[in-house]
């Protein structure tokens, strides 16, 4: 990946949308293209803060855990364009989340945070940008939050596949097709049910002719009769 092509992406990142050409071409030199495939942690809680991603492609999951990992709890969901690690822009040093990924393969670009904050420090621009994503960021988890205390269980898998529908589904006539899809449990994970439940809702769908599913892929067949 060149120059060119990393300054055609980060240039569509709302983070970074008020840097000048000049700045991005610069950034764009200090980054790094890597890949992770599905389950590996990009990091974990109380690994120290290194690097600010920026995914190219795929999906990431950002958790907390309690219970001594016996239960993880998932904050955010991160596509193409969503930038992971950027809490230490308001001093995080040590991760107090994960990062991990979600998808058969996550591409990203990196960049050491030594040589990404003085770029923020120096230049308000930047500084405005990154204070909007956090922002922008806290209003998902407190979306997120708001549907677990206010949705029953059917409902939040409902609203999580006309999520994944809106985000990564392609359009077959009157059909969404969603490539690489969750496994149940993680379905459930994110929307805060049981596994027990997750199956029972797709299983009533699969039923009623909303949906068509496998291991490896979703077909909603009509996304205004997904209710």
């Amino acid at each position: 990946m060149d120059t060119f092509d990393k300054v055609a992406f980060l240039e569509r990142i709302p983070l970074l949308k008020l840097l000048s050409r000049e700045e991005l071409e610069r950034l764009a030199r200090l980054t790094r293209k890597g890949s992770a495939r599905r389950s590996r942690f990009l990091y974990l809680p109380g690994d120290p803060v290194q690097h600010l991603y920026f995914i190219l492609s795929g999906r990431v999951k950002i958790g907390s855990y309690i219970a001594d990992r016996q239960r993880e709890i998932v904050k955010d969901l991160l596509f193409a364009g969503g930038v992971l690690g950027e809490r230490a822009i308001l001093g995080e040093r040590v991760h107090s989340e994960f990062a991990q990924v979600l998808s058969h393969r996550v591409e990203y670009l990196s960049v050491d945070y030594p040589d990404f904050m003085p770029l923020m420090r120096n230049n308000t621009k930047v500084m405005w940008g990154c204070l909007q994503y956090l922002s922008n960021r806290l209003c998902r988890m407190e979306d997120r939050l708001t549907q677990l205390m206010v949705r029953d269980a059917r409902q939040r898998v409902v609203e999580f596949l006309l999520e994944m529908a809106a985000k990564e589904g392609t359009r077959i006539g009157y059909e969404t097709l969603i490539r690489d899809f969750f496994p149940q449990q993680e379905i459930a994970n994110i929307t805060g049910t049981s596994r027990q439940t997750v199956t029972a809702v797709l299983n009533e769908l699969r039923k009623s002719n909303v949906i068509h599913f496998n291991r490896h892929s979703m077909l909603i067949r009509d996304v205004s009769k997904l209710v």
